[in-house]
């Protein structure tokens, strides 16, 4: 395997999309501290797509709360294109793996509440709504509700919302993980070529070893207990075409890796 792996170039960080070194978190108790994630140093360059796989419970939620800035780091540094990252930003979008829409607003309304924030005025609104409606498939849904959608329109929605707000950097924490199989291949086809078209560096978190494998340009793979890297691998080596897998032996040599390395 060794032509597949990458070792991690901490000396290159300006530029960087995301840049994380050293970081640890620690989960404070009454009695004790409880070790998260240990010592993890990762990063994705401008437009890059990066997946993070590994069990539950190895702590890629924790790292992907850290880096939107919903959670704080204990040790270590964490930056968007050089700058700490001390809070949430408008420069991160994030997309759940729960369906977080707003029940009360239509998709449109939904797509464009950001942008209500931001106060971009009602005409700019609509026409940044129109473009990620038809983007995503929706433009027949606008004026529908929440309720109304299933789970893949849903994220469908969840991920035109991140976007909409023009995000530098998107993070996805088990998008997925709830879709049936067939919904959730027709949406990871759908983000790689949203991907493509937007350039937007995504960090996508998964357990789901074959999905890091078919989004991915680098796949870092955590092990837990606490949550740590053990290895990083080169996925960007034309697997697939049009979203087919066309070297099926290199995949599967891939995948067997992965798993070897999560087994021991």
């Amino acid at each position: 395997m060794g032509n597949l792996l990458e070792e991690i170039d901490m000396t290159r960080s300006e530029g960087r999309a995301i840049d994380v070194r050293h970081l640890t978190k620690i989960y404070r108790t009454k009695k004790q501290g409880v070790k998260a994630i240990d010592n993890i140093s990762l990063f994705a360059e401008p437009h890059e797509f990066v997946s993070i796989v590994g069990p539950s419970g190895c702590g890629k939620s924790t790292l992907l709360k850290i880096l939107a800035g919903l959670d704080e780091l204990t040790e270590g540094e964490a930056t968007i294109f050089g700058k700490n990252i001390d809070g949430p930003g408008a420069d991160r979008g994030m997309v759940f793996q729960s369906y977080t829409l707003f029940p009360w607003l239509t998709v449109r309304k939904n797509i464009e509440f950001g942008l209500r924030i931001k106060k971009i005025t009602p005409k700019q609104r609509k026409e940044i709504s129109n473009y990620f409606l038809k983007m995503v498939n929706l433009e027949k849904f606008a004026n529908s509700y929440p309720k109304e959608l299933s789970g893949g329109m849903k994220q469908r929605v969840a991920i035109a919302r991140a976007l909409a707000n023009n995000p530098k950097v998107l993070l996805m924490d088990e998008p997925f993980g709830a879709l049936d199989a067939q919904t959730r291949s027709d949406m990871q086809q759908l983000l790689l070529e949203i991907w493509q078209r937007e350039k937007t560096t995504i960090i996508f978190i998964t357990h789901d070893i074959e999905e890091a494998i078919f989004l991915s340009q680098r796949v870092y793979i955590m092990k837990s207990h606490p949550g740590r890297i053990a290895e990083v691998m080169n996925a960007d080596l034309g697997l697939f075409q049009d979203g087919e897998l066309v070297k099926a032996e290199a995949f599967l040599k891939m995948k067997e890796h992965i798993v070897s390395l999560l087994k021991n």
